[in-house]
C-alpha cells in the first residue's frame, strides 16, 4: 500500500516542481508510462510511440495514476472514457490529433527538438515560467471558474510589476520584449556533456 501511495503521489509532485516537464516519447506509453507523459506540462513524440491506458486490460481500473483526472482535461470526456473503458492502443498521429502531443518527430530527432524546446523555455525568466505553470494548472481545477480563485492567481501575477526587476524594465519600453535580455535574467547559454 505504500508502494501504491508512493506511486499515486507522483503527477501532484510533478505538478508542483516549479520548472515545467517535457515528455519526448519514443516508444510505448502504457499505463504508469502514459499518466506521467499527461502529466507534463509540454509532451512531444516520436511518430513511432504509442499510446495505450492499459490498467482495464490487466483487471484494475484505468483511472490510476491520475489518468481519469489528467485524459479528459487533454482530450475531452467523451474520447477519455472510450480510452480508458477499452485499453484500446492509439499511435502517435492520433495522440496528435486528439492532443495528447503536440508535436511529432522522426525518432531521431524527437531529443534534439525536446531540447530546442526547453531552450525556448529558458529563454523566459524562471519566475514567470513557474508562475505560468503554476497558474495553469490551478485553473484546470477551478470549478465553475470561481472567481476568489482565480483573482488570487491574477494579484500574484500584477505584483510582480511592482517586485521584478525584469518585468518593470520589460514593461519600460515594448521594444525591450524582443530579442534581448532583461537586467536580472539569469539565463546562461547551456552546454551539453559531449556523448
Amino acid at each position: 500500500m505504500a508502494v501504491q501511495k508512493r506511486i499515486a503521489g507522483l503527477i501532484p509532485r510533478m505538478r508542483a516542481l516549479p520548472q515545467p516537464i517535457i515528455a519526448a516519447v519514443n516508444g510505448p506509453a502504457a499505463g504508469g508510462g502514459l499518466a506521467l507523459v499527461l502529466g507534463s506540462d509540454i509532451r512531444l513524440a516520436a511518430r513511432t510511440a504509442r499510446f495505450i491506458v492499459a490498467f482495464i486490460r490487466v483487471g484494475v481500473s484505468g483511472c490510476d495514476i491520475g489518468t481519469s483526472w489528467l485524459l479528459p482535461r487533454l482530450v475531452g470526456v467523451a474520447r477519455a472514457h472510450e480510452l480508458m473503458l477499452t485499453g484500446r492502443e492509439f499511435d502517435a498521429d492520433e495522440a496528435l490529433r486528439i492532443g495528447v502531443v503536440t508535436h511529432l518527430f522522426e525518432e531521431g530527432q524527437l531529443m534534439e527538438a525536446a531540447l530546442a524546446k526547453a531552450g525556448e523555455l529558458l529563454a523566459h525568466g524562471a519566475w514567470a515560467v513557474s508562475l505560468t505553470k503554476e497558474a495553469m494548472w490551478a485553473s484546470l481545477e477551478i470549478p465553475g471558474c470561481r472567481p476568489p480563485s482565480i483573482s488570487r492567481t491574477d494579484s500574484r501575477s500584477s505584483s510582480a510589476r511592482r517586485s521584478s526587476p525584469s518585468v518593470r524594465w520589460a514593461g519600460s519600453s515594448p521594444a525591450r520584449m524582443r530579442g534581448s535580455r532583461s537586467p536580472g535574467s539569469r539565463h546562461r547559454e547551456r552546454r551539453l556533456p559531449a556523448p
